[in-house]
């Protein structure tokens, strides 16, 4: 509150008119909100559910720029969220100040600095270096870097944390890891569309000493399946500490206006477990940048695309291959051991009204069929709008993903499809007294799998339609919205069938200063011959814009739940949430 009171004292200072300086030799610009949300639940019979949210949350959101004559410009990103939220790694119970800081989810304090000073950026604290497609970083790394561009060149290196140490608790469900190192680096070109080359490099490594215990699980004794005379000893899985790196090379190449050329190749060194055995694999190109042992994997990658992007048309035609063991450290989430070529065309006519936006693929999972058989994918999809008249557009999407291994004659043998096909139309009328606004949405989504011994093992269908209007009074400051869906899912237990029926309205005050608005929803669940159930939801809300920059909102919403078939959720069960929020910009 200290923080954001500040803030607002120095955006709503006053300064002087002074013409004789254009640039003020120190500027404060930015944003910053504070909310709270307050939680309750309760259920029928007591304990039968358990609540979906935190009972209180809070969260601090402060991005000021601090400027110096015009020159010099140092922004700040200050994030804080009470009790403490995650995604990328497990969640501490009750973390100190110092993992509070490292943990992704947070930019603490003033732990997210990244001052310019012409071609010169450098951070200092959470950021997330970003280099080239297959080396992008998706992970926050808190610690230190730069980004120099002087003269055409770039040359930028960051280094700190990916991932903080928690130790295992098996009593509240979180699991251990390591504290992780991460440093990397680009040294190349500046980005351009005539040319840009460049090396990027990254390493980690997880600190096998960040933890006081690395016992995972304990396995007792226990006797061999079909052989209850062979006992197998006690076993106690420890967390392996990893290790990496990997290098990769970029070139972008403008052929002609319009048309460009981008590829890049890259490899990795990765070991599972940094206390494995050392070892030696002949013909590695990069042994000498770290310890290989038994448990390394070394593989390589490269993708390359050609744009094409004409007045009215345009293509792209792109290819993608990562090996088994290649590791892409900085970006944790991609697959590897895989072979993908895509071509997306596109087209634009009669001005931009009617556009169309395609792509075909296909796809090789499993390369080294070291997770059983080869995998084949079918990428189809594409989508057409169209502007028919100026009240009236549609859009209608296509998509096919089709899989297939490569066992023949077995029933193992996996082949499915799944499409997905819909269409959008939208209708806005702007008559004298009001202004209507309509759109409506049907969708048809299907999936079979074949088995080539029982024919169609399996199928899972789902159609659903949905329709909005909002209309708006020109003589009177009100607004009401009507909205309806109706979802059916064909599964092998029967027809699953989920229906909602909503309308809102809205009053601005004071010229729109003040805007309540009240939403009522209800809503219907049912699979097969079970009893229904039952979900009405309402929300009330009042927007007041405090000035024009500050704002503040307060909402409350109640959600009840009747259940048809109370044996393992109770009969009902509700909850009730308060938020407020205030937010500036300055």
């Amino acid at each position: 509150m200290l923080i954001l009171t500040t803030a607002w004292a120095v955006a709503q200072e006053e300064r002087p008119a002074d013409s004789t300086q254009n640039t003020p030799w120190v500027s404060v610009s930015g944003n910053a909100s504070l909310t709270a949300d307050f939680y309750d639940y309760t259920s029928d019979p007591l304990a039968a559910q358990k609540g979906r949210r935190p009972t209180q949350l809070y969260r601090l959101v402060f991005n000021p720029t601090i400027t110096f004559g015009g020159l010099f410009a140092i922004p700040f990103n200050i994030m804080l969220t009470l009790p403490e939220t995650n995604v990328t790694t497990p969640i501490i119970q009750n973390p100190s100040l110092g993992e509070y800081i490292l943990n992704p989810a947070n930019a603490f304090g003033f732990s997210s600095i990244a001052p310019r000073i012409g071609w010169a950026q450098f951070y200092l604290g959470s950021h997330t270096p970003q280099y080239s497609p297959l080396s992008n970083s998706d992970l926050p790394l808190f610690g230190a870097g730069f980004d120099l561009q002087p003269l055409g060149m770039r040359l930028a290196a960051s280094g700190g944390i990916v991932q903080r140490a928690v130790e295992p608790d098996s009593s509240g469900g979180s699991n251990a890891t390591y504290r992780r190192d991460m440093y990397m680096g680009r040294v190349g070109t500046a980005d351009n569309d005539e040319i840009t080359v460049g090396v990027n490099v990254a390493y980690s490594k997880d600190d096998a000493s960040s933890l006081q215990n690395n016992i995972v699980s304990i396995i007792p004794p226990r006797v061999i399946d079909g052989d209850s005379t062979t006992v197998l000893p006690a076993d106690t899985i420890r967390l392996r500490p990893e290790e990496g790196f990997m290098a990769t090379a970029d070139v972008l190449f403008g052929i002609a206006k319009g048309v460009k050329f981008t590829a890049e190749g890259a490899i990795s060194s990765f070991t599972r477990d940094a206390t494995a055995n050392v070892t030696r694999i002949d013909g590695n190109p990069i042994d000498f940048v770290m310890t290989t042992r038994t448990s390394t994997r070394v593989d390589y990658a490269g993708s390359a695309a050609l744009i094409v992007n004409a007045d009215v048309w345009g293509i792209t035609l792109n290819a993608l291959f990562l090996g088994a063991g290649y590791a892409p450290i900085t970006q944790p989430y991609q697959q590897s051991d895989r072979l993908e070529f895509r071509v997306a065309p596109s087209l634009r006519l009669f001005e931009g009204n009617l556009t169309f936006n395609g792509t075909v693929g296909y796809r090789i999972n499993n390369l080294s069929e070291t997770k059983g058989e080869t995998m084949s994918m079918m990428l189809l999809s594409g989508n057409i709008n169209a502007q028919i008249t100026e009240e009236f557009t549609t859009l209608l999407r296509y998509s096919n993903y089709g899989v297939r291994n490569s066992r023949d004659l077995d029933t193992l043998r996996i082949q499915n499809v799944s499409q997905s096909m819909g269409i959008e139309p939208a209708l806005m009328i702007d008559g004298e007294s009001a202004m209507h606004a309509v759109n409506a949405s049907v969708s048809l989504d299907t999936y079979e799998d074949y088995n080539v011994v029982s024919g169609v093992e399996s199928s899972n269908d789902i159609r659903s339609a949905t329709l909005n209007y909002l209309g708006s009074l020109k003589s009177i400051p009100i607004s009401i919205g009507i909205n309806g869906s109706y979802l059916e899912n064909v599964l092998f237990t029967g027809m699953f069938i989920v229906r909602s029926l909503g309308a809102m309205a809205s009053y601005r005050f004071l010229n729109g200063d003040v805007v309540p608005s009240l939403s009522v929803t209800i809503g219907s669940s049912s699979l097969g011959a079970v009893a229904t159930d039952a979900q009405m939801f309402f929300k009330a809300a009042v927007r007041w814009r405090i000035t024009k920059t500050t704002n503040f909102n307060v909402s409350y919403g109640n959600n009840q739940y009747i259940y048809g078939n109370p044996a393992s959720r109770g009969s009902s069960f509700s909850e009730r949430l308060l938020q407020l929020a205030l937010t500036t910009s300055f």
